[in-house]
């Protein structure tokens, strides 16, 4: 699978000047983007296995959601 990253403009001109760089600049991408694959991944299986036996239906978080939000909105002013 191939992934496309844009790097800011100054890190692009810094690896065009030194073609090393490129290779290091690039494994680096790699390496950090499976790790937080790796990651993102565990932490959905740990929720999947937490909530599995949980009884609240999607439209109880729905809920909760709302609520919870509109009171933040509340305490800060917003409403």
């Amino acid at each position: 699978m191939a992934i496309e990253v844009e790097l800011p403009r100054e890190i692009e001109l810094r690896i065009r000047a030194n073609k090393d760089l490129d290779s290091l600049v690039r494994r680096r991408l790699e390496h950090q983007i499976q790790k937080d694959i790796k990651n993102d991944l565990f932490l959905l299986m740990t929720f999947d296995d937490l909530l599995k036996s949980s009884e609240l239906t999607e439209k109880d978080i729905n809920d909760l959601d709302h609520r919870m939000k509109r009171k933040m909105m509340e305490k800060l002013g917003w409403r």
